[in-house]
């Protein structure tokens, strides 16, 4: 009986060796969750620059395009909010949003990842002398363009 008894009074963990793993749980998820987090924050910004290239993209397509006629942005434009989507199939506009496959300026806005308060942020772009297209997220925690990040 002394025998079955022993072997019942050492079963499972002590309250001691409890104690030391979530103590040491503890230290690991202190050491990792800062560096989970910048992992995080560069997946979104990195996605918002996506977004930008694509709206450049979109706009170098479509400045490409002879059918377009409407709204056109001319060579030298100077740094600009892009407006909302026009009305017929020859506005400029239009056609960048179809090919973003968006419908408004605000789904376009809401696409943005590492910004949560989209009501401080501007999507701008500026056409260069040789038609180069450059697209800047502006405003609220970053500005970011296809070439560069500040994040404030």
């Amino acid at each position: 009986m002394n025998k079955k008894q022993k072997s019942l009074t050492n079963k499972g963990f002590s309250l001691v060796e409890l104690i030391i793993v979530i103590a040491i749980m503890a230290v690991l998820i202190g050491v990792l969750a800062p560096q989970y987090i910048k992992y995080l924050d560069k997946s979104k910004i990195s996605a918002d620059t996506q977004l930008a290239d694509s709206v450049r993209n979109a706009i170098t397509n479509t400045l490409l395009d002879p059918s377009v006629t409407d709204n056109v942005p001319a060579e030298n434009t100077p740094k600009t909010t892009i407006p909302g989507p026009g009305a017929t199939a020859t506005d400029f506009w239009k056609n960048v949003y179809d090919v973003l496959g968006e419908t408004s300026y605000n789904d376009l806005l809401a696409n943005l990842k590492y910004d949560n308060d989209n009501t401080k942020v501007v999507i701008s772009y500026a056409v260069d002398g040789q038609k180069n297209v450059t697209v800047t997220i502006d405003g609220g925690k970053y500005t970011t363009n296809s070439n560069e990040i500040t994040v404030d």
